[in-house]
């Protein structure tokens, strides 16, 4: 193929249309058949060979003479490419579709521009050459074919270089895997997993794009894809609202970032401060009294680079939020030492939360009463409740909620019992997820902490707001915090 087309090819997605949405620069069908559902992007015109060669000569026409400049608008672009196309001669029939993609390619990111603007995707993942690029898709699950197969190595890593360059990160044969995140003008978070060379890999490169929407999913939608029930996020949000701390663990793409942000959506009212290493958390624009901070580490190829600046920790953004005076403390996701501080800032009063990758409680624990992180057994008290969540072949469901009391401090009956060390821990299982129903079930009777704070009809009233809420199509995260601070003011009287 001719390294001077953009380097793809479109295959037919087998079995019947179910559903058709627009995205930017195409428009998306979904396509069922007997393996499960197909993803085909349809571009607004038709690509050819000859349509690519064209599109690389305007392309170089405008890089010779250096007339496109940043942050032009695409009506100013697209003059310049009318002017183009005159001068290099583009058959008339053919200037639409060459315009199209010389657009593409110059102000988005050529031909994966449809994948990466779909906000109803979470995940595009490219498997080299001549394979079909994969995506999860919300609505129609893990793992779905698309008709869109890259057939250019160089021509994929211009498109991928070029997000890496605008973020500062080198890849290239010294730097082969890389990751980093961008900003698209929407707010949608783009987070890049890159490797790119034949030395590390056998069919380069690979490119994993998780997609961040721009406004964070709401706790009714929630309920909707049966993620978890009304009753559990209602347990879950009176804890959280009597500065009780939670635990949400998981494995990767589990769901425990969404869960614990469709959680903060509940408390409108309160003083948010968040922590994390990648801006994944989105509050509702309303919340305007919180404080959002990301870390800024300094790597390898930094070090010897004149005016690099120092670098800024998770566990240094977590120091600072502790004299930022918030109600809530949120670290995105706690790897290491920076658990310490939060749980010191649990135990001076304030609530918090925090995501964590294990597969079940047991190991959560364990491991971070182990050696690498070193929380000692007493302090693991600092955490109320743990969230377990799980990918299921049908979507993310929480399968376990199951409270922590430690027992030196408040002795109690407990159902189950662990031994951390010469610390005894009760563990009482709240909620469970039922696969034969499909439904998260939750006992509030189970409840030791409601039974030390009261409020186990509080919990059903918000239950029965949260589920009215979902039955009536109340899916928008702003619009479930403004239901919610109408709550507190008829209810709660605040």
């Amino acid at each position: 193929m001719s390294a001077r087309t953009l380097g793809f090819r479109l295959d037919q997605c087998p079995g019947s249309p179910v559903e058709e949405y627009a995205v930017e620069g195409a428009h998306i069908v979904i396509h069922k058949y007997e393996d499960g559902y197909c993803y085909s992007v349809n571009y607004e015109f038709p690509y050819s060979e000859r349509v690519g060669e064209y599109v690389y000569k305007v392309i170089e026409y405008l890089t010779a003479r250096q007339i496109v400049r940043p942050n032009m608008t695409r009506e100013e672009l697209g003059k310049l490419i009318e002017m183009a196309m005159a001068d290099i001669g583009v058959p008339r029939p053919l200037r639409a579709p060459v315009r199209f993609y010389v657009q593409l390619e110059a102000a988005d990111f050529s031909y994966l521009t449809p994948l990466f603007y779909d906000m109803r995707l979470e995940n595009v993942n490219i498997n080299g050459v001549d394979q079909p690029i994969f995506v999860d898709h919300r609505d129609y699950g893990y793992n779905v074919k698309t008709n869109v197969i890259p057939t250019d190595r160089e021509a994929t890593l211009r498109i991928i270089g070029r997000v890496y360059a605008e973020t500062g990160r080198p890849l290239n044969e010294q730097y082969p895997i890389q990751d980093t995140y961008l900003r698209l003008p929407s707010g949608a978070i783009l987070r890049f997993a890159t490797a790119m060379s034949s030395r590390n890999s056998r069919n380069p490169p690979y490119v994993s794009v998780r997609i961040q929407p721009p406004e964070p999913i709401s706790p009714t939608k929630l309920i909707r894809n049966k993620t978890i029930s009304a009753l559990g996020l209602a347990y879950l949000w009176y804890l959280f609202e009597n500065l009780k701390s939670i635990m949400v663990i998981g494995g990767t793409g589990s769901g425990k970032t969404t869960l614990l942000n469709a959680l903060l959506v509940l408390l409108p009212h309160k003083r948010i401060a968040i922590a994390e290493e990648t801006p994944e958390i989105r509050l509702p624009k309303s919340f305007q009294n919180s404080i959002m901070l990301f870390t800024s580490p300094l790597y390898d190829y930094q070090k010897n680079l004149p005016g690099s600046e120092s670098a800024i920790y998770l566990i240094d953004l977590v120091r600072y939020l502790l004299r930022a005076r918030p109600d809530i403390i949120i670290i995105g996701e706690s790897r290491g030492r920076e658990i310490h501080e939060l749980i010191q800032g649990i135990l001076t009063g304030h609530g918090g939360a925090t995501t964590f990758h294990a597969e079940d409680l047991i190991e959560a624990l364990m491991r971070m009463t182990g050696e690498a992180m070193g929380v000692s057994a007493e302090h693991i008290s600092a955490f109320s409740a743990v969230a377990t969540v799980k990918k299921l072949d049908i979507g993310r469901r929480v399968t376990s909620i199951t409270e922590i009391v430690w027992l030196r401090a408040y002795p109690y009956p407990a159902p189950n019992k662990l031994r951390i060390k010469e610390e005894e821990f009760g563990l009482i299982d709240v909620g469970w997820y039922d696969r034969n129903k499909d439904s998260v079930v939750v006992d509030v009777k189970r409840s030791f902490w409601l039974q030390k704070l009261g409020g186990a009809e509080e919990v059903f009233a918000r239950a029965e707001f949260l589920q009215a809420l979902a039955d009536k199509g109340v899916l928008d995260a702003e619009a479930v915090a403004e239901a919610v601070r109408q709550y507190y003011r008829i209810r709660l009287k605040i």
